[in-house]
Formats: C-alpha cells, structure tokens, sequence
C-alpha cells in the first residue's frame, strides 16, 4: 500500500510541475503543435518517471550497532511463519474496491461512448469522395459534425452558406489529418486508470482545446477562408445536443478563447520552449536516478516492522532456493558448517558467516556464490534493522539484551528435562521431528503467547507448548535500558535412539549441555528403535 502511494505521490509531483509549467509559459502561445507534443510527452513522462529506477552515484553503507544479538539466518529459514485462517480486514482493501469499481465505471462509460460513435457511423450515409484520405459521412440531422479518426460526420442539414459549410469542413479536415482523434484515444486510457486524478483531467482540457486552436488554424489556411467570416460562424453556432467525448467536434472549444487566438500572431519564442529541457531533467533525476550501490542496498530498507520482516521473509526465500540447490536441506549444510568450523585452525575466530561462506563457496558456482554472499550481507542488515522495530503490537523481535531464563539457561533446561514427555501417540507411530514453538517474554518476564510455528503434530506440538507454559519467569529483554516485550523462537526436536533396546522406548529425556549461554535447540530423546 505504502508503495501505490509514493508512487502516485510522485506522479502527482511529476504531472503538477509539468502542468503548472505549460499553464504559465505555453498555453497563449500560437505553435500548437509544440504544445500537443509537450502535453503529450509531459502526461506520458509523468507515469513513467516515478518507475524508473537508474543507478547513479555512490551511497555509504548502513551504520549498525555491532552489539547486538542476531537468530541464526538458517534457523528462520526452516521456521516459516505460521498461515492465519481468519480473514482481517484492512484499509487498502477498501480502497482497492473503490479503484477497481471506478475502474470499471470509466472502461464502461467509455465503452458505451466508443460504441456509439461507431453505431452512428453505421447510420450515417457514406459520401464518395475520390481525393480525401477520409470518409464523409451525412448524418442526416441525427449527429453533430464532428470527425473520429478518418471519418468525418457531417450534419447535412445544418443552414449554412457554401464559404460557412467549406471552413467548417477544413476544420474537421484538420483533426483527421493532424490525427488527433489518437490524442484522445490516449487521454480516454489514461482518465480510465487514473480517474480518480484532476491533472488527467486538466492535461485532457488543455489538449482538446489545443486542437480546436490548431483545427481553426487550419480552416483558416484554407483559400476561402475568412478571419471575420469565420468568427461569426463560431459566434453564432450553439452547442449541439448530443455531445460525444470521444470525437473531435466544431463546438468543443470555448468560442471567445478560439476567436482572441485566431487573432494573435504566430511568434514562436524559443526560450520559453527551451526552458523544459532542465524542468523534465531535474523531474528525471528526482523520481528516476538512483545512489548506485552494491546489490544488497538497491533495495530500500523498509521503515516499518512488518515491511522489514517482508524484505526479511524474501531474502530468506532467496537464500533457501540457492541452499537446496546444492544441499538437500538447510541441516545438510549446517552440519557441514559444524565440521568446516572444527577443522579451522586460525588462531583468531572465523565467524558464522564466513564459514557459511566457505561452505558454499566449495561447492557453488562463482555467480550463485556471489549472490549467496550478497544475500547474506543484505539478511545481515535487515535484522539489523529489526532493533528498533517493534511490531503492531510492540513486540521487539532483536533487542541489545535479550531475555534470559531466572537462575540461568540451565535450570531452564533442567525444568524441560523434568517435564517433557515423548507423546504416546507419537511413538506408537514412530514420528519424529522438530517443532518451532514461537513465545513472548513480556517486560515482566512472563512467558505468553505460545504458537506451534512449525510441528509434527502427534501431540508433540502441544507437548512442546505445554512445558514452556509452565517454565518458570525470566529476566525481560531490554533496549535502551528498558524492559520489553521480546518474540522468542525455540526449536524442540523429538527423535528415536535406535541403540537402545525397544522395550525402553517409554523412557525420555533431554540432551541439552547445560552449561551453554545460548538459547538453542532442544532434543527430546525417546530410547529405543522405531516402529
């Protein structure tokens, strides 16, 4: 949503400089051929500009708190988030009916117009006229004159002198041959995606009366033509009653308008023509040029939790089709992670990710390495960006001091071991698996809001959440030296022992080394084979 609006933002900006610029400078001006190009391009531009998207430039990269504690990457990869069955409305629901209803009430309206231009040609009777590059309709009365596209209706019954009847008739001539039926044809499309916006509107009413200036421009060219004889005919005619919006038609145009630009010279002054050189640069370098910077900051970081945690879900997705590329699951490679990491020898400490790097690098090609890489630094940045971030209902997800179990991880893994138990069902059916139990560590230290991301189900899912619903209070994360509500992810593995004898397989426990200063995953250990 937030994207439809800057973009519409941005045209607005685009379409108001340029209209605002032909409103000052152009629209008294004689050359209307000029001015239907500028107006034209400047609606077309206007549109386009704001989806551009040029690199240009250098842009430093993020500043970020080193501190913080980060969730392995690899670990919400294989934890999606978990589906919500109910519907919730939103605000950009509601505007989107409204666009697609009036959407569809333009492309009807026009429709309906278009149809019946082309039923009155149908029942206007054709002329036969060997040197026009158009066909003469007589509409006997039924239609107004007015010309679409190569064909020119004329209302045959009009009480006209022949000079009156020939200057009318070079008018319409004009349009079909200036092509101006196409101009509108253009304006139709764009009033029918952006109805809702007056600039389409003002551009339409600028360019139908610079059609009517252009068309009475060149009546007047015509040998018969009379300037006084001319106006008079403008003066006197009235509007016709049947008025289509679609056509070219004599009575369009303001009549006063037309006759005070009949009557001014044709001066074409340059300068002010030359001055939408650097108004359509400046609007090109504002809405289309681009800091040129790495792969990972092309892409704008968003501002919000949940437009961050999207960016997030996507490189995620990103990184998980590259990984099952070359590994059949993200473990595969995490185990080979865990024997890379045991076989370096460095004196000083490789980091995660470089052994991620290396991992990959053995067995990727140059181009999907270098895009893992990438992927990575950019993963690294957004959950940076999570630290400050709560979400809608203010809760952090990374903050500086996470929240730690009262009395230390170990008793917190020692009240798991003394609870947990290897669901009946389960083992009868000899299932294993992981389960991802998400919660909420409060500014209190509560836990609340347990939620199965990810199970097995089984009743391993509800077992996993059951123990954790009756652990103990822990110390509330803090940012900025205040407590938080902080979202936890625990993975909780349920899996069979086949070196013990089967007859003990009701016996489980939790292999866990107490002595670790990070949360991480827990194993619930049913010993015996499975069924």
């Amino acid at each position: 949503m937030n994207t439809i609006v800057n973009y519409l933002l941005e045209v607005s900006v685009c379409w108001g400089v340029f209209y605002l610029f032909y409103h000052f400078l152009l629209t008294n001006q004689t050359t209307y051929q000029y001015n239907r190009f500028y107006l034209l391009a400047a609606s077309l531009l206007g549109v386009v500009f704001p989806l551009l998207e040029i690199p240009l430039g250098t842009a430093t990269s993020n500043v970020v708190n080193p501190s913080a504690i980060w969730l392995d990457p690899f670990l919400a990869l294989d934890a999606p988030v978990a589906a919500k069955n109910t519907f919730q409305w939103r605000w950009d629901y509601f505007f989107g009916i409204v666009y697609g209803v009036g959407l569809l009430g333009m492309l009807g309206y026009y429709f309906r117009q278009f149809l019946s231009v082309l039923w009155a040609i149908r029942q206007s009777r054709p002329q036969s006229l060997s040197k026009e590059k158009y066909r003469l309709l007589h509409t006997e009365g039924k239609f107004p004159t007015s010309s679409f596209f190569q064909f020119l209706l004329w209302d045959n019954t009009q009480t006209l002198s022949a000079s009156e009847a020939r200057q009318m008739m070079a008018h319409e001539e004009t349009h079909i041959w200036q092509k101006h039926s196409y101009d509108i044809t253009y304006f139709t499309l764009l009033k029918i995606v952006f109805w809702f916006h007056p600039l389409v509107y003002l551009f339409e009413r600028a360019l139908v009366e610079n059609h009517e200036f252009a068309a009475d421009a060149g009546a007047l060219q015509h040998p018969t033509a009379d300037r006084q004889t001319y106006s008079r005919l403008l003066a006197k005619q009235s509007m016709a009653s049947l008025q289509w919006t679609v056509v070219n038609h004599f009575y369009k145009s303001k009549t006063l308008k037309r006759i005070k630009m009949m009557e001014k010279n044709n001066n074409l002054r340059w300068y002010r023509y030359a001055l939408v050189i650097p108004v359509v640069t400046s609007l090109f370098f504002v809405f289309s040029c681009q800091p040129d910077t790495e792969e990972l900051e092309q892409q704008a970081i968003a501002e919000s939790y949940e437009g961050v945690q999207a960016q997030i879900q996507e490189v995620e997705g990103k990184l998980n089709v590259l990984t099952k590329k070359y590994f059949e699951n993200p473990g595969h490679m995490m185990d080979a992670i865990k024997e890379k990491g045991e076989k370096t020898t460095n004196s000083e400490s490789v980091s995660y990710k470089d052994l991620q790097l290396m991992v990959f690098d053995e067995v990727a090609s140059s181009s999907d390495y270098q895009s893992f890489e990438n992927l990575l630094s950019q993963l690294d940045v957004l959950q940076r960006k999570l630290i400050n971030l709560p979400d809608a209902a203010g809760v952090f997800t990374v903050v500086e001091n996470q929240p730690e179990p009262v009395g230390g991880l170990g008793e917190f893994y020692q009240h798991i071991m003394n609870n947990m138990k290897y669901p009946k069902e389960a083992r009868e059916k000899g299932i294993e698996g992981k389960v991802f139990v998400q919660f909420v560590v409060n500014e209190y230290g509560e836990l609340t809001d347990f939620q199965a991301l990810k199970g097995i189900g089984a009743g391993c899912d509800e077992e996993a959440v059951r123990v954790l619903e009756e652990a103990p209070a822990w110390n509330p994360g803090t940012t900025d030296g205040k407590p938080v509500p902080v979202r936890m992810v625990l993975p909780i593995t349920f899996k069979f022992d086949d070196g013990v004898d089967k007859a003990d397989k009701s016996i489980s426990a939790v292999e866990r080394d107490q002595s670790t200063k990070k949360l991480d995953e827990m194993v619930v250990v049913a010993y015996g084979a499975k069924n």
